[in-house]
């Protein structure tokens, strides 16, 4: 069995779609990947927060901006706030929502 690893880079997903269908362009703001199965029993298990309201605060707030590499091969998301706390890999655009 061969393992991939990701670091910085991307699959070079051509049109990346958010948890909506909507898509992704360079400049947009994306929330934390939480849309995937039931993001609400994620919170409650493993985040320990079961107000829905705090729920849905968290996963609305805003966690990279997406940038394009400078060979235009792939999309992906650093921190909105600072560019070093987070990274995120255009394969997991598919679980964000876009903030516009």
């Amino acid at each position: 069995m061969s393992v991939k690893m990701y670091f910085k880079g991307g699959q070079g997903i051509k049109n990346p779609k958010d948890f909506n269908g909507v898509e992704i362009k360079e400049g947009d703001i994306l929330t934390h990947c939480w849309f995937e199965d039931d993001y609400i029993d994620f919170f409650k298990k493993h985040i320990g927060i079961s107000d829905i309201l705090e729920i849905e605060k968290r996963v609305h707030e805003p966690n990279v901006i997406v940038k394009y590499n400078s060979e235009k091969e792939f999309f992906y998301g650093v921190g909105v706030k600072n560019e070093s706390d987070s990274y995120m890999h255009d394969f997991r655009f598919r679980y964000t929502k876009i903030i516009k």
